[in-house]
């Protein structure tokens, strides 16, 4: 993808906030507002990887386990019941795991579009669930997120134009 055009606007930090609020179900009105087109529908999905990228690490980062990896797809595997096979446990640990930088599974990792979504947005809501922010600590991890997913996109620029 060519990330030039991919920028964090206020309306993608608006539907983050509403997601991360309301959950999966506030999403359902903004969906055709923030997939209108491939640039809107990048920055979403980008500002959504950086909330993850960072919630993952602050609760892991700067040392961790991996049997607490483990056991935090295990509790949320446990917290979803009945939808608990929404979450692939092997997916769910190598996003975290590349999150933290950790030595990479040495299972083989499915390559499913559906089974990254599922275990990224699931990850998020239980990590923001169990930090418990309070409005202000919200707000503060969405501009961490954001501040995040700037530098990210930066450093896909940097790539496509080192590549031309």
């Amino acid at each position: 993808m060519d990330f030039s055009a991919v920028k964090i606007r206020e309306k993608n930090i608006l539907a983050l906030r509403s997601f991360l609020l309301d959950g999966p179900d506030a999403w359902i009105p903004l969906q055709d507002e923030m997939q209108k087109d491939d640039e809107t529908a990048a920055g979403y999905n980008s500002l959504l990887f950086g909330a993850f990228e960072v919630a993952v690490r602050r609760r892991f980062a700067p040392t961790y386990t991996v049997g607490q990896i483990v056991r935090l797809v295990a509790d949320l595997r446990i917290r979803l019941g009945e939808d608990a096979d929404a979450v692939n446990p092997i997916v769910a640990e190598d996003m975290i795991r590349r999150a933290v930088d950790a030595p990479p599974l040495k299972a083989d990792v499915p390559d499913d579009l559906t089974a990254t979504v599922n275990a990224q947005v699931c990850i998020l809501l239980y990590l923001v669930g169990e930090a418990d922010f309070d409005r202000a600590g919200l707000e503060q991890f969405i501009d961490e997120a954001t501040a995040y997913t700037e530098q990210w996109l930066a450093a896909r620029r940097s790539e496509s134009a080192g590549q031309r």
